[in-house]
């Protein structure tokens, strides 16, 4: 029996038209809603996830509600359509829709039905959708209390009541305020079962948000948590339950910050005190198993854009039973998903949300990034393991550098994918499509811990796989370590303990003496970056005090050339060059003491004059109105991006929209995936309704290394060791502010 389960958590924000258009008014409406359903419908379709059950907040416009309903009932049958106050609305399979008054109650015992519920009126529904791939249970109305059977004849279906109802429930929250007090906040439940004896109790919520700060609302939140564990536990008869448990939503309760491993004190509260049920029974699959800090995974998990600091923000969960019988083999961020396909100009973004999926199967040994196989620095390594019904195998491994990764046995039925820990959402790319057919694809990890999963492409049957990693050494133009741009690599020559020990032996086909060499290996762009690349190397010695030069070389057709040399005194050693698009050098750290080989570790660094402002789905840039000008409606912006005073693209109005205070709009469909620039990216917001000088805000992305100089002008949110940089860019337009997030970096392995 198959264990594997895809979950898929996404905050959709189709707002109804009367959000839309409330006090004060967005004239006309603001609202991609409709095609936005049709994308997500069409994308959860063709995903190669392949998710089991999906569950879906603010889903408040009702037309997107049918889009998705009738294009995902195919996939889908059994779905939760709507949830408010005094009834669920559920489609079981091919049977038409029913509305069933179920606030409140799931058909269990120990819960307290209060139809007085029923007639508190707000104007929006709790926006909770809920589709899955297998029925829900049911139950006869025989088991239920009698004032409960009552109530339902004498109800809204009254004889066409049917002799077995639906496990689903919905219990709204009676602690709201500010604007979330106009819909129906609350938390969902629906039973799965997927086989006899196989269930699943799956709730999905959407609580309190902030407007104005972190821990806002915090305490409207505080209690919409307690009444939640206290519903999960009545409706699984207890923690721990019988069958797995899942919790999941936007939360709005900030993750913990991973930089310092120190958690926010509302999400301290509710996920890591002991005796709540959110710790004891049940476990923040992010916070408390994913992104630890203390084993290495530092990945934040950051999941929405807001209008306060910090902007970004992981406030999506998916909270599993601790004593589960499955692996939470990978949680991440669903990127693919949340891009705007190509063909849909007028769609600017899919959500102000990142879609949160995770994979679950039986467990096994080492099907967890926090469970992963430690593999020790060397030369070769090679692991043959068998994985059976959707099962991955992870491996860590804990020191940087280029390595060759391979599947000499299973490739046809197995593939593999290279995370750092700072993102285990985007998998690494092969560096320039290079492969080496003895070893495998070539990838360029300039950070450590990162870690390579295993797994195969059908979630049926078993296969066995055998897995090779190389790490390059340096010992040959052949061996050569990658030098990515701006990120320090370090190395060393074997210790001479217990003996003096020779790295290498002279390379024959170089006119030089180059015993004892470590190689290095320096590309030029890709691309063209409209002058050659100014380049420094410097070579920095750590410990140790044997001497030491630096060479500058390159492979012709006609054979090598050494182009500068520098040493062997001193600590440290810089050369200069320059490099065209397409260039290839070498550059050699070279042990000058022999025979006597003392101890010398290092570091190589390479320089430019380049930055690199990454767009796409690498970069995700992103407008987001801080502030909205004053005038009447919302704003009509357009934004204006330059490169070094050139243009790059003019945005037009009718391709961002329209955009009132909080809103959110993806650049990646316009920014190309590489920007490289030197003296800076420029950013003109424009504000159509009267265009004068202060209608007009303009502000300059200044080169990676001057980034924090000025923290009012740019604000950095994280940065990781493989030098990205990401923060905000602020323009002020009139009396509004308008917040352009970017990432910038030195290098990437595929320019």
């Amino acid at each position: 029996m198959s264990q594997s389960l895809r979950i898929l958590s996404w905050n959709t924000q189709m707002r109804s038209w009367a959000m839309e258009v409330g006090m004060p008014p967005t004239i006309p409406p603001v609202t991609t809603a409709e095609e936005r359903a049709e994308l997500i419908a069409d994308g959860i379709l063709a995903s190669s996830f392949d998710y089991d059950i999906v569950c879906l907040s603010e889903v408040f416009d009702e037309d997107s509600r049918d889009i998705l309903r009738s294009r995902l009932r195919g996939r889908f049958p059994w779905i939760v359509t709507k949830c408010d106050f005094g009834f669920v609305g559920t489609e079981l399979g091919a049977a038409p829709l029913v509305d069933l008054p179920l606030q409140g109650l799931s058909f269990v015992s120990g819960l307290v039905f209060n139809p007085l519920h029923i007639l508190t009126y707000r104007p929006e529904d709790s926006g909770l959708m809920l589709f899955s791939r297998w029925p829900f249970a049911t139950e006869g109305l025989i088991s239920l209390p009698s004032d409960i059977v009552a109530f339902l004849q004498a109800g809204p279906l009254g004889a066409a009541l049917p002799a077995k109802v639906p496990r689903v429930s919905f219990l709204p929250y009676s602690s709201t305020t500010s604007d979330d007090k106009f819909a129906a906040k609350g938390i969902g439940y629906a039973r799965i079962e997927r086989s006899p004896g196989q269930a699943y109790h799956v709730f999905f919520s959407h609580t309190q948000a902030d407007s104005k700060h972190v821990e806002e609302n915090a305490d409207e939140r505080g209690d919409q948590m307690a009444s939640a564990e206290a519903f999960i536990r009545g409706c699984v008869g207890g923690l721990p339950a019988s069958g797995e448990v899942f919790f999941m939503g936007d939360f709005n309760i900030l993750g913990e910050p991973h930089d310092d491993a120190k958690p926010s004190a509302e999400w301290a509260r509710t996920f890591d005190r002991p005796g709540r049920p959110l710790h004891d029974q049940l476990v923040d699959l992010w916070g408390r198993r994913k992104c630890t800090g203390t084993k290495g995974l530092r990945d934040p998990g950051i999941s929405a854009t807001v209008r306060y600091h910090p902007q970004e923000q992981r406030l999506d969960y998916i909270v599993g039973a601790v004593a589960s019988g499955l692996a939470a083999q990978h949680m991440m961020i669903d990127h693919d998903l949340a891009t705007v396909p190509p063909g849909h100009p007028d769609v600017s973004y899919m959500s102000d949300h990142l879609p949160l999926r995770l994979d679950l199967a039986s467990p096994r040994p080492f099907s967890t990034p926090h469970g992963a196989q430690m593999v020790k620095p060397q030369s070769l390594f090679v692991d043959t393991q068998w994985i059976m019904e959707g099962q991955v195998v992870w491996y860590r491994f804990d020191k940087p550098g280029t390595y060759d990764f391979k599947l000499t046995e299973g490739e046809d039925r197995c593939g593999f994918e290279v995370y750092l820990d700072t993102d285990l959402s985007r998998p690494r790319r092969q560096y320039r499509t290079e492969e080496y057919p003895d070893f495998g694809q070539k990838f360029v990890l300039a950070s450590a811990p990162f870690l390579v999963k295993v797994h195969p492409f059908s979630r049926t049957g078993e296969v066995r796989f055998q897995f090779r990693a190389r790490l390059h050494q340096g010992i040959s133009p052949e061996d050569a370590i990658q030098l990515p741009y701006g990120v320090p690599v370090p190395e060393a020559f074997p210790d001479p303990v217990p003996g003096p020990q020779l790295l290498n032996a002279d390379q024959f086909a170089t006119p030089w003496d180059d015993k004892d060499t470590k190689w290095f290996r320096l590309d030029g762009p890709q691309i063209s970056t409209g002058s050659p690349l100014e380049v420094t190397i410097a070579a920095q010695s750590t410990d140790g005090d044997a001497p030491f030069g630096l060479r500058l070389v390159k492979h012709l057709p006609s054979g090598w050339k050494l182009l500068a040399q520098t040493g062997s005194g001193g600590r440290r050693h810089e050369l200069r060059t320059q490099l065209d698009t397409g260039d290839q050098l070498y550059v050699c750290v070279f042990r000058a003491d022999l025979p006597t080989l003392r101890r010398l570790h290092f570091h190589v660094t390479a320089t430019t004059d380049l930055s690199l402002l990454l767009g796409g789905s690498r970069g995700r840039p992103r407008l987001i109105c801080e502030d909205e000008t004053s005038g009447w409606g919302a704003d009509d912006i357009e934004l204006d991006v330059t490169v070094d005073g050139r243009d790059l693209r003019y945005i037009k109005n009718d391709e961002i929209g329209d955009m009132e205070q909080d809103a959110v709009r993806d650049l990646d469909q316009w920014i190309p995936e590489f920007v490289p620039y030197r003296l800076g990216v420029g950013f003109r917001v424009i504000e159509l309704d009267d265009v004068g000088k202060n209608d007009i805000g303009s502000q300059t992305l200044p080169p990676h290394a001057r980034l924090a100089a000025d923290p009012g002008m740019f604000v950095i949110s994280r940065t990781d060791p493989n030098g990205n940089i990401r923060g905000t860019l602020h323009v002020n337009v009139d009396d509004g502010t308008y917040d352009v997030q970017v990432t910038v970096t030195t290098w990437d392995e595929q320019f």
